[in-house]
């Protein structure tokens, strides 16, 4: 007879509703890493775009030097108080410089194009930093050990808490098979239609009728080997998934290890940077006060104006880098990447 049949399977009814939550759960912990990993390549990307736009400002400033060095050493030449042979070892310096500046303005440019992919830039002009100088951040206090930030990061990545969650729900998984034959299912069904008799086309007695139905009945399925077949596949995700969450426990250490120790052995850099930033500037310095003095020629301060155009491009490398580290452990320990950031007191107050 037609009618409407409702099959209930009741140990789905008890722990899908739980093993559905901690899916769910388990997802929005999993887009929460995936929104911390895009706000870091999104960060990194800014940084070194900052350092590529610093390190242009340091070619430019070395073309000038530069250019300024290959007059003052023709004057000479013609003067006959320098050799021509200065003057052409300047104009090859000159050339060396401007080929570094196009590089330099190359790099910016890669860098632009790689930051607007990160952010979804779709408009024409290219992305510029709205800072003017590089100056080291601090995200995380230096004052907390190694131990004290893989503690933290262990209690607060959404990784781990994802690969927690996966556990719970392979767990229910296999309660629920575990439990699935001794719970039965529910199967209610209703019917409707009309009974009648009689002799030929004559039907007499014609009357309605009404039917419903209520069982409950236990599966056992492929006679109990089904049963453990689906147990031993619950067994199998439980261990996978633990395995997942040990794994990403030491990926979290050695992450959270790493970026401090990037950042212990970026402060000793920019320490040594900014010491041979000064040395360079002082030498140049007295090169020019000799040259100016009459006490020397123009092609003397050339070394210096090298080391001094070496010690600030790697002073500014070693900032950002350092930032980027500081961004890395950020991450690391489960938090976002924030705008507002102090600067050093130190060595922030001087350009790359």
């Amino acid at each position: 007879m037609p009618g409407v049949v409702a099959q209930v399977h009741v140990a789905y009814a008890i722990f899908q509703p739980r093993i559905a939550e901690l899916t769910v759960q388990a997802r929005r912990e999993g887009a929460r890493a995936a929104l911390n990993d895009a706000l870091l390549a999104a960060g990194t990307g800014y940084m070194e775009l900052l350092r590529a736009e610093q390190e242009l400002a340091i070619s430019d400033e070395v073309v000038g030097l530069v250019e300024q060095l290959e007059r003052t050493t023709g004057q000479f030449a013609k003067s006959g108080a320098g050799t021509e042979a200065d003057h052409d070892r300047a104009l090859t310096e000159l050339a060396l410089r401007r080929c570094e500046q196009l590089r330099a303005e190359e790099s910016a440019s890669a860098a632009s194009a790689r930051l607007a992919e990160q952010v979804r830039w779709d408009q024409p002009t290219i992305l510029k930093p709205a800072e003017t100088r590089m100056i080291p951040i601090e995200l995380v206090s230096p004052d907390q050990s190694v131990q004290q930030l893989v503690a933290t990061a262990l209690s607060s990545r959404p990784e781990l808490a994802e690969c927690r969650y996966l556990v719970g729900e392979a767990v229910e998984r296999l309660n629920r098979e575990r439990r699935s034959p001794l719970i039965p299912s529910v199967l209610l069904s209703a019917s409707y239609g009309g009974l009648a008799g009689g002799l030929g086309s004559d039907l007499r007695g014609a009357g309605d009728r009404l039917d419903a139905d209520a069982m409950a009945y236990w599966e056992l399925r492929q006679l109990g080997f089904g049963e453990e077949a689906l147990q031993r596949e619950s067994k199998a995700r439980i261990s996978q998934a633990r395995a997942r969450q040990l794994q990403m426990m030491d990926r979290v250490a050695r992450e959270v290890t790493e970026a401090q120790l990037r950042i212990s052995s970026g402060r000793k850099q920019m320490e040594t940077a900014l010491q041979a930033v000064e040395s360079a500037e002082q030498s140049y310095r007295r090169n020019l006060e000799r040259i100016q003095n009459g006490q020397g020629l123009p092609l003397e301060a050339l070394q210096s104006l090298q080391a001094l155009a070496a010690a600030r491009r790697e002073y500014a490398r070693s900032i950002g880098d350092f930032n980027i580290a500081q961004l890395t452990l950020q991450r690391a320990l489960g938090g976002r990447v924030e705008a507002g950031v102090s600067a050093e007191s130190s060595a922030g107050q001087r350009s790359g």
